[in-house]
């Protein structure tokens, strides 16, 4: 395990799978978000600690990746303001090994209700860009561009009380999942169930 801090608000940390298979963890553990998983964030958040001096004293966002070097990439990033900013500043200095997109949150919901309750509460934003997935059990938005402010902070309450964060990345539910609506899929959900 190695952990590269980015920027004061960003690190990476990088597993290989010989490791996670060393703690009797899977893949598919990571992307469930289990108890030995939260206990190996934690260790590792403790590890930066000392490391790297990265504490979590502030809200933060978890991205997951599968890299091409065949190990797992946990971007932990802290606030929203500073996430964006040190975005901004890493790719000015350095251009991405590949095309890793934009950044995305992906949300899960139970039940396809909770869902629509979310599509008819959220802020409308001028490029919000949203996917909605099927996978096992349950719903997924996955959302990008929800831009900073206000609406973002409802936006974000709106998921947390009808959702939870999810680790699992689009790349993963494009593979595993049932994409029923790509791009727009708010206002898609919206059009085909009218307030």
């Amino acid at each position: 395990m190695r952990i590269q801090k980015v920027n004061e608000h960003m690190i990476r940390i990088f597993i290989t799978f010989n490791e996670l298979a060393d703690r009797d963890i899977t893949l598919a553990d990571l992307f469930q978000r289990t108890g030995k998983t939260e206990q190996l964030f934690w260790e590792l958040i403790n590890q930066a600690r000392e490391e790297v001096e990265f504490s979590l004293d502030q809200p933060f966002w978890i991205q997951a990746t599968l890299s091409a070097n065949d190990e797992f990439v946990i971007t932990v990033m802290k606030q929203e303001e500073a996430v964006e900013t040190g975005l901004k500043e890493q790719e000015k200095k350095k251009p991405p090994l590949r095309n890793r997109g934009p950044l995305e949150w992906v949300f899960r919901f139970a039940d396809f209700e909770d869902v629509l309750h979310v599509a008819k509460l959220m802020p409308a934003f001028n490029q919000l860009n949203s996917d909605f997935y099927a996978y096992e059990d349950g719903f997924y938005l996955i959302l990008s561009r929800m831009g900073t402010g206000q609406k973002r902070q409802t936006a974000e309450a709106i998921l947390n009380e009808f959702g939870a964060f999810s680790i699992l990345t689009k790349a993963f539910l494009n593979e595993h999942g049932k994409l029923i609506i790509q791009k727009n899929a708010i206002p898609h959900l919206l059009e085909m169930f009218p307030r």
